[in-house]
């Protein structure tokens, strides 16, 4: 009776690890998905160090939605790292992602991609719209030998 007692505590206790390593995951994941990015990219900074210990399911999601966090931000950098980070995890093990996560992390790399296109190339100004504005107007010189009782600055 003792040894089945013993026996069951260790498995809950096993089985409550497993769900505090992935706990933060999905609370940063669900920060995510309600619109509250500045606290899932806090999440997520915070438990980065669980990451080395994760197995690979834990990390790919862990980077996709820390990159899409910091994309929505506007981090561009940091989004790019963990996207690429989170390819990396999935190329090395290609069931690490569900399809609906390897679709998010295609719309993030086509948003990423979209964000570091160069933009458009300043050029000369447009000479129809710059005949129709009127030139700046010139500064008035200085008045030369003029006698006046206001002391010149």
């Amino acid at each position: 009776m003792w040894w089945a007692a013993s026996k069951q505590l260790v498995l809950g206790v096993a089985l409550v690890g497993c769900v505090q390593c992935t706990s933060y995951v999905r609370h940063g994941t669900g920060l995510y998905h309600d619109g509250r990015y500045i606290e899932a990219a806090e999440v997520f900074e915070r438990t980065e160090a669980r990451l080395r210990e994760a197995p690979p399911q834990e990390r790919a999601e862990y980077s996709l939605y820390r990159g899409m966090t910091l994309l929505a931000l506007g981090d561009v950098h940091g989004a790019q790292r963990w996207l690429r980070y989170t390819s990396q995890v999935e190329m090395r093990y290609p069931s690490a992602l569900s399809p609906e996560r390897k679709n998010l992390l295609a719309r993030g790399f086509a948003d990423l991609n979209r964000r570091l296109a160069p933009g458009p190339t300043t050029g000369p100004p447009n000479t129809a719209v710059a005949a129709s504005q009127p030139p700046p107007p010139m500064p008035r010189p200085p008045p030369q030998n003029v006698r006046t009782l206001v002391p010149r600055r």
